[in-house]
This record gives structure tokens, C-alpha cells and sequence, in this order.
């Protein structure tokens, strides 16, 4: 069989927040360019400056004559201009996550989670609206991906054909931290105690300020929040009983993100709702314990290596961190667990996956 050239939507990458949906696109998009028989080019919009999220060079892209926001309506209201006018000759597009190109080719979705259905004051009435619309597109899809049966459930009640959906768990990139740079960074961070990380997009439903309550029950003990500001994400009231201890970092780049995961002592994400949760895999990936919410995508991705808690309980997540902190044999258990867990997960893996459903559309 010939190549599988695929029109593959990049443009998360430029985004004021590029977020998870941005590092599952490069990722995948990566695995994908080692692969033999996919001939994948990136698309997206008219841009200026480079993307906030890095595109390796390996990756072509193709950038439309129209800037993002024309680009987006253009495809929502009119259907044009075509994905295949700006990849010529491709067999089939995949919308990556966050907006479904205009197309009369074969078209496989990518969808991460339905989060904004979920609570009306987790998203800007303006981005719901968006999402209803691509979702609205991605129902003409040949195939539809998501990361986690806990999307895969969503779809269904949402009014997809479950015969469609295909559940491909995303990867896990590793990076080699040495100890010196973890004494560089806590060095210059002046932290010199075990300390509790959290690490994403300052946003609703990253369930922050409750992370924050349940610090007050652990004296001296510093978090660390690490990450872009996303929507509605001023911290100051719920931070203010213990702002001698939190340290707002703010956005790093790839390596101190991962040094940060290895230095700390406790990796704590009680997120409301996630499609999948990657800064838990992140952190298992250098061995470090997680406490974790049970309520959504999040338990699926830390099995039985991590405390799973109630994200609502400011005592369960309280206790949680207490144990790993004062038991050392079970935190080592935990960081062992999620390190062997963490290697399975491989964009090798979901490359081979993906490129399997490309074959099934064009077939």
C-alpha cells in the first residue's frame, strides 16, 4: 500500500496557552513522522511569530493565507477553505483537538474531554460556544479519538456512535534530569524541605484553591504551582492563609518543567475533570508519588500507582499527602509503581495506534 499523506491540524501550537492538546499534537505528530507509510503534514493559520509551544523541524508545515481567528470562523460558518487545498494531494485530515478543518476527505477527530459541557463556570461563555460548534463538526467524522474511557463514555451520552470511537491512550516523553540540576533549581528557588508540586494550566477545574485549603492542614511544607495562567485564574484569596509557602513559578520551558517533577517530594494534581491528564504521567516518569483525583480520567491514568482522592475533600487530599510525606518506604513503593507504569506509556505506541486507524479510514 501507498503512503497515507494526512492534512494533521498544528495550530493548538500557537495558542495564548498551548496546553495539553498542544503537547499530545507535537507528540503524536513526532511518533508519527518515524513511522513508515504516513506522509503527515501539519496545517494551520497565518502567524507572525513562532509558536508557544516548539514544533520539531522534522514536521512540514503549511500555513493558510488567513490568520487564526478568520480561519476558525471561516471553517465554522462557511465550510471553506478546504483542508485539502492546503495540502495537496492528501488522503485524509485529523482535527488534533480544538477545532475541526473545513474537508471533503476522510476526516478523523481527536477529542480530549467535553470538559466545558461539565460546569458552566469552567470555560468563558465565548469558548463554549466554539466547542459546542467543533463538536458539532467533528459529528461528520469517519472516526473519532479519545484518550481515556472516561471520554469514551462522554461521547456516547454526547450522541456518538460508539462504533466509530477508538480509545488511544496518549504517551509520555521522557527527559533525563540529573541530580545537580535538582540542587541547581531548588537552590535557586530557596527551597531546602520536601515539598509539595503541582503542575499545569492555572484555570476552574485544575481545582486549585481546594489544593491550597488542604495545605493549611501541613505546616511548613511549601507547593509549588507550575504552569501558564489560563481562564479565571487569580489565586490571591485562596492563597493568602499560607503565601509563605506557595511559590507561583509560572510557565518553564520542557527541561525545568521535568527537573521540577524530579525534585519533588509529592506531585499532587486533584483535577475536577480531565481527558487524560499527562503532568501524571510526567511525574511517574521520574519516579515521583502522586496523589490524584478518582473522579475522572485521572485514576485511569495513575492505575494503582498513586493515592487516588476525592478532589472535593480538602481532608482526603490533606491525608494523602501526609502519608507519602511521612512514610518513605510507601512513597519509594509509589515512585517505583508510577516510573514502571510511566514506561509503557510510549508516543510510539499511540503513533502505531492512530496510523492503524488512518489505514482503516482510507481502506
Amino acid at each position: 500500500m501507498s503512503s497515507i499523506k494526512v492534512a494533521y491540524l498544528i495550530e493548538q501550537c500557537w495558542h495564548r496557552v498551548p496546553g495539553g492538546t498542544a503537547v499530545a499534537a507535537v507528540n503524536l505528530a513526532e511518533g508519527m513522522c518515524q513511522l513508515e507509510g504516513i506522509d503527515l503534514v501539519g496545517i494551520s493559520a497565518k502567524h507572525k511569530k513562532n509558536p508557544k509551544k516548539s514544533i520539531p523541524e522534522s514536521i512540514e508545515i503549511v500555513n493558510s493565507k488567513l490568520p487564526r481567528q478568520i480561519l476558525y470562523e471561516m471553517w465554522n460558518r462557511f465550510n471553506i477553505p478546504k483542508a485539502e487545498k492546503l495540502v495537496k494531494s492528501a488522503d485524509l485530515v485529523h482535527a488534533s483537538g480544538g477545532a475541526v478543518p473545513s474537508t471533503d476527505l476522510p476526516l478523523v477527530v481527536t477529542i480530549h474531554d467535553l470538559s466545558w459541557r461539565e460546569q458552566n463556570d469552567w470555560f468563558p461563555a465565548r469558548g463554549k460556544r466554539f466547542a459546542e460548534t467543533w463538536l458539532d463538526k467533528a459529528r461528520k467524522a469517519e472516526r473519532i479519538i479519545c484518550p481515556s474511557q472516561t471520554t469514551f463514555k462522554d461521547l456516547i451520552k454526547a450522541g456518538f456512535n460508539e462504533q466509530i470511537i477508538h480509545f488511544v491512550p496518549l504517551g509520555v516523553k521522557t527527559q533525563k534530569v540529573g541530580e545537580e540540576q535538582v540542587k541547581a533549581l531548588l537552590e535557586e528557588n530557596s527551597i531546602s524541605t520536601p515539598f509539595v508540586l503541582w503542575v499545569g494550566t492555572i484555570e476552574p477545574r485544575k481545582n486549585i484553591p481546594t489544593l491550597l485549603q488542604a495545605m493549611q492542614q501541613i505546616p511548613e511544607i511549601p507547593l509549588v504551582l507550575v504552569g501558564p495562567k489560563g481562564w479565571d485564574s487569580d489565586l490571591q484569596s485562596a492563597i493568602e492563609p499560607i503565601e509563605e509557602r506557595v511559590k507561583i513559578i509560572g510557565e518553564v520551558d520542557e527541561v525545568t518543567k521535568h527537573t521540577w517533577y524530579k525534585a519533588a517530594s509529592v506531585f499532587c494534581f486533584p483535577s475536577l475533570m480531565e481527558g487524560f491528564g499527562l503532568p501524571i504521567a510526567e511525574a511517574m516518569s521520574h519516579g515521583t508519588p502522586v496523589v490524584t483525583s478518582s473522579t475522572t480520567a485521572t485514576s485511569e491514568v495513575a492505575g494503582d500507582a498513586a493515592l487516588l482522592i476525592d478532589p472535593k475533600s480538602v481532608d482526603s487530599i490533606a491525608e494523602s499527602i501526609k502519608e507519602i510525606l511521612g512514610k518513605p518506604e510507601m512513597a519509594k513503593e509509589l515512585g517505583e509503581k508510577g516510573f514502571q507504569r510511566a514506561k509503557k506509556m510510549t508516543w510510539e505506541n499511540t503513533a502505531l495506534a492512530t496510523a492503524d486507524i488512518y489505514r482503516e479510514v482510507v481502506s
